[in-house]
């Protein structure tokens, strides 16, 4: 007899699987991310539009394998992102987790920190929202920014690919400073040009994270706010 859980949470990733079935990445508060399948749920008009992006939902599910059956759905919250660049902003968090998150481990904190961002994105700057999950993200996955190494405030910093966050005195790998970084952990009020280069480490770090990997929704939020 299939044994039932239920799991609250927000999809992160929707992919067409078959004819009328969808594969789900379920972002959980209990049991991290979950492989769910939907089957059938593209002729459920009514069941498929739950299935909506930052919405906090609350499913029911069976399987012993990786890859769960989707049995029920219940909208906890339905939570509305009104503006373009926001929504852009959260498909970038979504794309983040999507590349960052294995399966089955629970990541209570940076869960948190994924809902608090949502929350905000009407009401917080934008760049300071998304480096401080960023920050987040990256301590999860181990590659945690620290300048407890730097005894000199004024020092530069670059990513290196071999050994990470390091020193440099080339003008063209400067990225932050250390006092910059330390602001920034901190949670201490950045002056425009020390949030600039917060941005630039940050993105760094990001790429050097996820190997690289293109991030579709952050090009698309780039070119929004370059308007």
């Amino acid at each position: 007899m299939a044994k039932y859980q239920e799991a609250s949470g927000y999809i992160i990733h929707m992919r067409p699987f078959k004819d009328s079935s969808l594969i789900i990445e379920f972002f959980s508060q209990e049991f991290g991310l979950l492989h769910i399948i939907a089957k059938g749920i593209k002729k459920n008009k009514q069941l498929k539009s739950q299935l909506q992006y930052f919405n906090f939902l609350s499913i029911q599910f069976y399987g012993k394998s990786s890859l769960k059956n989707l049995t029920s759905i219940n909208v906890v919250e339905n939570y509305q992102l009104t503006k373009l660049v926001d929504r852009m902003s959260a498909l970038y968090l979504n794309e983040l987790l999507h590349f960052s998150l294995q399966q089955g481990e629970v990541a209570e904190l940076l869960f948190k920190s994924y809902k608090t961002a949502l929350h905000s994105l009407p009401n917080m700057k934008l760049s300071l929202l998304l480096r401080k999950f960023e920050f987040q993200l990256l301590k999860y996955v181990g590659f945690e920014l620290s300048v407890n190494q730097f005894k000199n405030p004024n020092d530069w910093l670059t990513m290196d690919q071999n050994h990470g966050l390091v020193k440099t005195t080339q003008e063209k790998l400067k990225l932050c400073s250390a006092s910059d970084l330390a602001r920034f952990i901190n949670g201490e009020k950045l002056a425009r040009d020390e949030l600039k280069n917060i941005n630039k480490i940050m993105y760094a770090a990001i790429n050097m994270s996820l190997s690289h990997k293109k991030l579709y929704s952050r090009d698309l939020l780039q070119s929004l706010l370059s308007k």
